[in-house]
């Protein structure tokens, strides 16, 4: 009768131009889509660097490659400078854990969620920030660190993507702000930074449109836009700044700008 039952189901479902398909076919395309994903990723490398692409494929931590892809923009460049906000435990999903363990790079993360802060100072060695980045310092914000301490946000953003349900409740503190350009100072970086990695689950906007744009230069940015309405004000922000974005089949729930030389 199950057999009969699904038969009619998938009938039912070919009229409407679908296909039933098992949980084993599934798996199998999405491990097929994800291998093509890869395939396509690996034939955007400049040819002359395929070779240190297969050597640390392998330590990537970030969660879409972006990592390889910054190292493969900048020749896989060896003492470069960085800067990650936030940063989380500085290990899963990190865009720079990479850099920093296998090219020697320097920089700081910024991280102002509670919960990571042992995990981050054992698992890095650069400059740790724990105010949040935020488009102007020392203000006092009301900060959400939910159960998936990942999502953890200010209040008032994260409400329009596809986690913030999972926002609702959770664990609520005040936090100390510190710009963008306040935070570079703090820590004499370069003015000429080779990789900002940006991922504060939608004040990302309001971070950049307070940024002085003209006293640092970021070679690369990859900042996260869970594919709401900030994506489309952060793409015509950052063109004005002079960044083209790049890469755009690959990079998903994020946007990859590359300075335009």
């Amino acid at each position: 009768m199950k057999r009969n039952l699904i038969k009619y189901i998938s009938k039912a479902f070919s009229y409407l131009g679908y296909k039933l398909i098992t949980n084993i076919e599934l798996q199998k395309l999405l491990a097929d889509q994800k291998h093509a994903n890869e395939l396509k990723f690996i034939l955007s490398f400049q040819p002359k660097n395929l070779n240190e692409y297969f050597k640390i494929r392998s330590f990537s931590k970030s969660q879409l490659r972006q990592d390889l892809f910054v190292l493969n923009e900048l020749n896989f460049k060896n003492h470069g400078y960085f800067v990650e906000f936030g940063g989380c435990d500085g290990l899963h999903h990190s865009n720079t854990y990479l850099l920093e363990k296998e090219f020697d790079w320097k920089g700081i993360i910024a991280e102002p969620a509670k919960i990571w802060h042992n995990e981050l100072e054992f698992n890095r060695k650069v400059f740790i920030d724990k105010n949040c980045v935020w488009s102007e310092t020392n203000h006092q914000l009301e900060f959400n660190e939910p159960e998936v301490a990942s999502l953890s946000t200010i209040k008032g953003f994260g409400e329009n993507d596809n986690h913030k349900d999972l926002r609702h409740t959770g664990k609520k503190y005040s936090v100390n702000t510190i710009s963008l350009t306040d935070l570079l100072k703090k820590y004499n970086a370069p003015k000429i930074i080779d990789y900002l990695s940006i991922d504060t689950e939608g004040s990302e906007l309001e971070i950049l449109k307070n940024f002085n744009f003209d006293e640092y230069k970021f070679r690369i940015i990859t900042v996260e836009h869970n594919y709401t309405e900030i994506r489309a004000n952060i793409y015509d922000l950052l063109i004005n700044k002079g960044y083209r974005r790049v890469k755009e089949k690959y990079s998903e729930f994020d946007d990859w700008y590359v300075l335009r030389s």
